[in-house]
């Protein structure tokens, strides 16, 4: 509730993550106030309060809806103590990069509303950049939409129950993109994503009574975080008030403390800031998620308390090894420690690491205070519970870091031990699966360690977007008399086959250049002998070749995969030579060999001579990975049509068309997990192999090659690795007879292909 009372609300445009890409699907309508990237303003005595974007009474309007064209409001925030403005922290969509005649890559936003208005969303994005009006029927631009001018963009989609001419738009105040932002280089972005949540505006009270309320210098202050970049900063303002001002300098907030996705924060009402941090992993509360209080100490600085045991849980009696490591001074005094290993407010040692045996069943809180002889201390707990041992989950049925293709299933099961419950049934272990994006998971379902199976898409992304799969197992025991229920998981992450090569872990040499041919917009560049990347926790179990996308203006190398380290097993090789130029891309293959199916870290190692040797774009692992229905059989459908071999003729070059659906044989396509796509015994294949705009797709003997490879696409593009093209219906025209192509992926209609 915000002074004088009025509740506000948001949301973000609908969508699932197979939705289609057209975003005026969830049509920033201004006549629906569910799913249209909007926020509300009402009271409880006045539905629609003055001073809303639209008037009471306004035809084909919503009275209540405050501000809209926002994308995704993750966290808003009403400055109470001054003038009610509005903040919030919006994330954006996923496109890294920039297209000529699509639009911008995508912007991330920090913005503030002291009036009402429209944002841009889907239309415009950051500081009013237009993205264009684009037929998905036929794939062509329209036209760029109007943004900043005095007149808004016109809404005419169907889906439009509201007004077609939307008010003008606003910029966003600040703004990121994945790369880094040329605007605001203080925005660094070392991961590649992001994910703007909380935003809080600091007001120093000089009246206030406290040690600990943060100082003068913040009043005034913006202070915006990053879920994903891991940080928070202050935003200045040319005049110092926020709520008017135009921002001019960005500086780091608490930048010798490490972030581990901070997820909500605020000042209390002793000045101090209370920071909620979720921490890694997807599902439940991690290891390091946690709640922490951040004071503001004058003077020298309060220390760190650390504080770790050996084992949390256990029968009685039950030794444990308390250690203080990582307690530390900023000022470097010399600390002094007190443990309370029983919570009674007792010391019970003053040693750095003591030991000490619970003989009582119980769930303790063991406290370690750490003081640096000048008055501050500070003060961590760790929990131990006694009479109860944690159970132990295990995954079954696929290993961690296991490849898949989109549409495929993935089989599961899980079982459970406890030394108290014995063997838990299978019913009792729970087992949810979740879409991994960048840093966090969108949960997909649930299911039982008895067996449960979750499909793998399609999903509604490009190239340039890190996507997995996440699948988690946990049992919670039934604890023990006196003792607390413990609760057991594992976790694992599975992967795409196909991987664009500047998504690593670690890179050690290549750069990342930004190339408007390569796949996800960027690619390895300059790579040199010797140099690596590293890809971690992967399984190759059920892979049996490998394609690299690259291209090479100079002498050409070597790119040689291995487990574990630069100079571990090898499992492939690839010799790539000159091809013609840098922006000349090929793709070669080599066959993979294993010496197991475990999970490994993957190094990508280039050899050589001297000099920039190759570039390297993406590559795709072949074979059938770890997905189900690998050899599935049925109908190639996009828009109503059935993809079909004309009059059942089975000759080399036999035209492949559109067809109206009608179950015969020259319609059923199997896919066997090879990455070929047959029918009639027989491959669709790319004519003379070509890789340019409007190559006509034919009936071939499967030979192989290149031309008769296609890989699954999230958003349900089926695409040709070697030219990096999609199988496409020419101008969406659904005339029987009309005969397939391969055409710049576009995520149309026209390349959207139900596959078996």
């Amino acid at each position: 509730m915000t002074p004088p009372g009025w509740p506000r609300s948001t949301s973000g445009p609908a969508a699932t993550r197979s939705t289609t890409p057209s975003a005026p699907r969830a049509t920033p309508t201004t006549c629906a106030v569910r799913s249209t990237g909007s926020t509300r303003r009402t009271t409880a005595a006045t539905p629609s309060p003055a001073g809303n974007l639209f008037a009471a009474g306004t035809a084909r309007t919503r009275p209540e809806i405050y501000v809209m064209g926002v994308r995704n409001p993750y966290r808003i925030w009403v400055d109470r103590k001054a003038d009610n403005t509005l903040y919030w922290g919006e994330v954006g969509p996923d496109a890294g990069t920039d297209l000529a005649n699509r639009g911008p890559a995508a912007y991330d936003e920090f913005n503030r509303a002291n009036g009402p208005g429209n944002y841009g969303w889907p239309y415009c994005g950051g500081p009013n950049v237009a993205y264009n009006d684009w037929d998905f029927a036929t794939a062509t631009p329209r036209g760029w939409f109007p943004c900043g001018g005095s007149t808004g963009p016109v809404n005419n989609s169907p889906r439009n129950t509201g007004v077609q001419q939307l008010p003008p738009t606003k910029p966003a105040l600040v703004w990121e993109q994945h790369g880094g932002s040329e605007d605001w280089p203080a925005l660094d972005n070392p991961g590649g994503c992001g994910s703007p949540n909380h935003v809080e505006v600091y007001h120093y009270d000089p009246n206030l009574v406290s040690d600990v309320k943060w100082p003068a210098y913040y009043d005034n202050k913006w202070l915006i975080s990053e879920y994903c970049r891991n940080w928070i900063k202050e935003v200045q303002f040319d005049n110092g008030n926020p709520s008017t001002g135009a921002p001019t300098v960005i500086e780091p907030v608490l930048a010798g403390m490490k972030l581990v996705h901070p997820i909500d924060w605020q000042f209390g009402p002793d000045g101090s800031l209370y920071l909620l941090e979720y921490g890694s992993g997807y599902f439940s509360g991690a290891v390091d998620a946690g709640l922490y209080k951040i004071n503001y100490v004058q003077g020298g600085r309060s220390p760190v308390a650390k504080a770790t045991v050996n084992r949390d849980n256990g029968l009685a009696p039950l030794s444990v090894t308390f250690s203080s490591a990582g307690s530390s001074d900023p000022d470097g005094d010399p600390l002094t420690y007190a443990w309370d290993f029983t919570n009674n407010g007792s010391t019970d040692s003053t040693a750095a690491n003591p030991s000490f045996t619970y003989s009582a069943n119980g769930s303790y809180s063991a406290r370690l205070t750490v003081n640096d002889g000048t008055g501050r201390s500070a003060t961590t707990v760790v929990s131990v519970v006694v009479g109860n041992n944690r159970p132990t989950v295990t995954l079954t049925g696929l290993p961690a870091g296991g490849l898949f293709d989109w549409g495929q299933d993935l089989a599961v099961g899980a079982t459970a031990s406890d030394p108290q419950d014995g063997t838990p049934a299978c019913s009792a272990v729970v087992v949810r699966a979740a879409l991994g994006h960048q840093e966090h998971a969108h949960e997909e379902g649930e299911g039982t360690g008895c067996g449960a199976t979750f499909n793998t898409g399609p999903v509604h992304a490009g190239p340039d977007s890190v996507l997995f799969f996440v699948l988690r197992g946990s049992y919670t025991d039934r604890g023990a008399t006196g003792s607390a229920a413990l609760t057991g998981e594992q976790e694992i992450s599975l992967y795409p086959k196909q991987w664009q090569a500047e998504h690593f872990v670690q890179l050690n040499g290549p750069k990342v250049i930004d190339q408007a041919a390569a796949e996800g917009g960027k690619r390895l560049g300059d790579v040199q002998n010797g140099e690596s990347v590293r890809h971690h926790a992967v399984s190759l179990k059920g892979i049996t070749g490998v394609r690299a996308r690259v291209s090479s203006g100079g002498p050409g190398g070597t790119i040689s995969f291995r487990y574990d380290s630069p100079t571990g097993t090898e499992v492939a090789r690839i010799a790539v030579p000159n091809t013609g130029g840098w922006d000349n891309y090929t793709e070669l293959s080599a066959t993979v060999t294993t010496p197991d199916d475990g999970t490994h870290d993957l190094y990508l190692v280039v050899t050589g001579g001297s000099g920039a040797l190759l570039d390297v774009d993406s590559y795709t692992f072949t074979g059938p990975g770890v997905g189900t229905g690998g050899a599935r059989t049925g109908e190639v459908k996009a828009l109503g049509k059935c993809a079909d071999i004309a009059s059942s003729q089975t000759a080399n070059g036999t035209k492949v068309q559109t067809w109206t659906c009608n179950g015969t044989a020259a319609q059923r396509w199997t896919l066997p997990g090879d990455g070929t796509v047959r029918g009639l015994a027989k491959c669709l294949d790319v004519k003379a192999s070509g890789t340019t705009d409007g190559t006509l797709v034919q009936l071939y003997d499967c030979n192989g090659t290149a031309a008769q490879q296609w890989a699954a696409q999230p958003d349900g593009g089926l695409r040709n690795p070697q030219s990096g093209r999609c199988l496409d219906i020419p101008n969406s025209d659904l005339t029987d007879g009309r005969q397939l192509r391969i055409w710049t992926c576009n995520g149309t209609g026209a390349q959207r292909w139900t596959l078996p």
